[in-house]
């Protein structure tokens, strides 16, 4: 249940633009709705449907992280912001 809860913060987060994953964690970090827990973010992101990887990011300046660092986003947005690309047709 607790993951649950996390991902439904992590969805409204992540709704409005994209996150990486360290700004995803640090965030949940200051949030009190959150017990201190050591989960797994980018398991718990890939585990759900709505929340989408867009990218992976540079590591360059992060050192000792132990998740990678992508970007995530909802599929709400990404379903949006595909909307004005053009489709080449071969």
């Amino acid at each position: 249940m607790m993951s649950e809860n996390i991902r439904k913060l992590i969805r409204k987060f992540v709704a409005s633009k994209p996150r990486n994953t360290a700004e995803i964690v640090s965030w949940l970090e200051g949030q009190k709705e959150i017990q201190s827990s050591k989960t797994d973010i980018s398991g718990l992101l890939e585990s759900d449907e709505t929340i989408i990887r867009i990218g992976t990011m540079r590591r360059s300046g992060i050192a000792g992280r132990e998740y990678p660092l992508s970007e995530w986003a909802t599929d709400e947005w990404v379903a949006h912001h595909e909307r004005g690309l053009s489709i080449k047709e071969e």
